[in-house]
C-alpha cells in the first residue's frame, strides 16, 4: 500500500511525492509500466480505478486518447485494404466523410455515446442526405464500433441505440419529352452535348460511358463493350485526386451490346470533333496508358470528370430557364421550369422510354446491365438482330 508523507497508507500504488503531489503507478495490459500525477487525491484515485476497471473489460487504450477519425484509417488499413476492391475503399471513404466535418470525428472513441451519433445522423438527415446515405454511415459506424469493442476500444456500441428518420420513397427522377427537347436544345451549345446523347441513346451509367474507349465501339459489327467505369477521387486519404478505372459494378455489367442508330450517330460525330481536336492539339495532346484512345475527352485528350458533367447540366438547366422565362413573358404566359437532375437521370429516361414503347424488360436489361439470371451470358446473332429491331422504333433523342 502506498503512503502519503505522513505515513498513512492512502492505496495501492499510490504515494504522495515530496512537493505534495500526488503518484500513482500501475501496469497496462501491454505490460508497460505508467504513471498519473495530481494534486488531489481523490481525482487520482477515481483516474486509477476508471483505468483498473476499463483494463478489466478489456477497453485500455494507452491513455485513451484515439479518436474516431483515427481509428477509421486504423480500421481501414488492418480490415479493409488489400482485402476489397480500391474502389470499395473509395466509397467507404466517401461514407465516411461526413464525420470529419462534425465534432464526433475528434471525439475519442470512448467518449462517443449513442447521443452523439444520433445528433450526427439528425444534423445531415435536415441537410437533405438522403435515407440511404444516412443508412450506409451507420451500418459503416456500426461495423467500426463492433470490431473497436473487439479491439477493446470500447464497451458498448453507440449505433444499437440510433433512431432512423423516417424512409422516404421517391418515384425515380426521369425527363419528359418537353423536358429532354428543351434541356437538348441549349445543351447543343456545350461541349458534353454529345455525352447526355450517349447515355440518353443506350442507358449507360455515367461512369461507364466516360470509360467508353474506342477499342470497345465495334462499328463494322455494331456492337458496343461496356468493360469499365471511369473515376476521379482519392483511393486514399494521403494522395491527389486522380482518374482511375473499375471494373463494372456487377457482372452482368460487363456486357456487348447491340450499337444502335442513334448511339452509332453520335460516335461518329465524337470521333470527327475528336480528330479535329488531336490535329489542333497536337503538342498538347495527351494520350498516356490507361487513359489512352478515350471516347469522350476533353480539348487536349484529358479523361473528363463525372462532377464537371454535373455541373454542366446545372449550368443548361439554368440557361434552359432563363431564356424560358423571357419567352414566357413575351408569349404572355406561365414558364414552364426544367427542374434539377442528375446524370442518372438519363438512364431513367432510357427505361422509360422504352417501357412506354411496350419494348420487353428483358431486351432492355443488356442495355442497362441489371442482372437477370434467366439471361444468358452472351447474345446469339439472332436475338442481337431482335434487340435491335425493337428498340429501333424508339426515338430516344
Amino acid at each position: 500500500m502506498g503512503k502519503n508523507l505522513k505515513g498513512k497508507e492512502i492505496g495501492r500504488g499510490i504515494s504522495q511525492r515530496k512537493d505534495g503531489n500526488y503518484m500513482a503507478r500501475f501496469v497496462d495490459p501491454y505490460g508497460k509500466r505508467r504513471t498519473l500525477y495530481g494534486k488531489d487525491l481523490n481525482i487520482l484515485r477515481h483516474k486509477l480505478e476508471k483505468i483498473r476497471y476499463e483494463a478489466e473489460q478489456g477497453i485500455f487504450d494507452a491513455e485513451g486518447k484515439i479518436t474516431l477519425i483515427e481509428w477509421f484509417e486504423e480500421y481501414l488499413r488492418l480490415y479493409k485494404v488489400g482485402k476489397v476492391k480500391e474502389t470499395t475503399v473509395y466509397r467507404i471513404r466517401q461514407t465516411f466523410s461526413p464525420c470529419r466535418k462534425n465534432s464526433i470525428g475528434e471525439m475519442k472513441l470512448k467518449d462517443i455515446r449513442a447521443m452523439h451519433v444520433q445528433e450526427l445522423i439528425n444534423q445531415l438527415h435536415e441537410e437533405n442526405f438522403t435515407y440511404g446515405t444516412l443508412q450506409l454511415l451507420k451500418s459503416l459506424l456500426n461495423e467500426m464500433f463492433k470490431v473497436a469493442i473487439g479491439n477493446g476500444y470500447m464497451i458498448i456500441n453507440p449505433c444499437d441505440a440510433i433512431v432512423m428518420p423516417p424512409k422516404v420513397t421517391y418515384e425515380a427522377r426521369f425527363l419528359t419529352e418537353k423536358e429532354q427537347k428543351m434541356f437538348l436544345e441549349v445543351a447543343k451549345e456545350y461541349s458534353h452535348y454529345e455525352i447526355f446523347c450517349t447515355c440518353l441513346s443506350f442507358g449507360g451509367r455515367i461512369g461507364e460511358v466516360l470509360g467508353l474507349k474506342w477499342t470497345d465501339v465495334d462499328f463494322q459489327n455494331k456492337t458496343l463493350h461496356i468493360q469499365r467505369t471511369l473515376h476521379y477521387g482519392k483511393l486514399k486519404e494521403d494522395e491527389p485526386c486522380h482518374f482511375f478505372f473499375t471494373t463494372p459494378k456487377t457482372e452482368t455489367s460487363n456486357r456487348t451490346i447491340p450499337l444502335l442508330p442513334e448511339t452509332e450517330e453520335i460516335l461518329k460525330q465524337v470521333r470527327k470533333k475528336q480528330l479535329r481536336n488531336r490535329i489542333i492539339h497536337e503538342s498538347q495532346w495527351k494520350n498516356e496508358i490507361p487513359f489512352d484512345n478515350m471516347v469522350f475527352t476533353t480539348k487536349e485528350g484529358m479523361p473528363i470528370r463525372y462532377g464537371d458533367v454535373n455541373r454542366t447540366i446545372k449550368s443548361v438547366i439554368l440557361k434552359a430557364n432563363l431564356e424560358e422565362e423571357e419567352l414566357a413573358k413575351i408569349e404572355n404566359r406561365e414558364p414552364f421550369v426544367l427542374k434539377p437532375f442528375s446524370p442518372h437521370c438519363f438512364r431513367h429516361t432510357f427505361v422509360t422510354r422504352c417501357r412506354m414503347n411496350s419494348v420487353p424488360y428483358e431486351t432492355i436489361q443488356p442495355y442497362v446491365g441489371h442482372s437477370n439470371k434467366e439471361m444468358t451470358e452472351h447474345y446469339n446473332h439472332e436475338k442481337i438482330q431482335m434487340d435491335v429491331e425493337a428498340l429501333k422504333k424508339v426515338s430516344f433523342l
